[in-house]
């Protein structure tokens, strides 16, 4: 097979795991979009072994060494950042260490420092839809988009440094 065939069908793969991810999530059913990503991992690494014009010289081995390599570095700070913050937030919360409430001035008629507990949800923890979680699932979306761009970037960056664009000097 050839490199531009192996990169259609890895295009088309990944068109059909966002609509099988829609799908998972328009049947409330995980297990759609997981087999479906392990499938899709085992085919490209099939894929990839029978591609023949896919030229790996020590050159492309050390850029996809080092894009590696800072993009897992890059990643996990990334993941840090927002993760310890995710725990703060939650752990704010009722069920942590505080409660959901911020104090205010109770009335603009009473003397200055009575101040009233005002909870920042309307409605006891326990009662809150597990729709308004989501936001957490679209940061995680978010931050596997962020791994993605800066992969990318990293590869341009290293295939730039290392001269695979015709920019050797020699």
């Amino acid at each position: 097979m050839k490199k531009n065939t192996f990169y259609i069908i890895c295009g088309l793969m990944a068109v059909s795991l966002l609509l099988l991810f829609w799908l998972s999530i328009e049947l409330s059913n995980p297990v759609i979009i997981a087999v479906s990503i392990i499938i899709a991992a085992v085919l490209f690494f099939v894929l990839k072994n029978r591609v023949t014009d896919l030229v790996m010289d020590e050159r492309s081995v050390l850029i996809d060494m080092k894009t590696a390599a800072a993009t897992i570095k890059a990643s996990v700070v990334l993941f840090l950042t927002v993760n310890l913050a995710t725990i703060v937030y939650v752990f704010s919360g009722p069920l942590g260490f505080q409660s959901f409430t911020y104090h205010r001035q109770n009335d603009v008629m009473l003397p200055a420092g009575s101040l009233e507990s005002v909870p920042y949800f309307p409605v006891p923890p326990e009662t809150i839809p597990i729709s308004q979680l989501g936001l957490f699932a679209v940061l995680q979306l978010i931050l596997i988009v962020a791994a993605l761009f800066i992969y990318v970037g990293f590869r341009f960056y290293y295939a730039r440094k290392f001269g695979v664009w015709g920019e050797d000097e020699e």
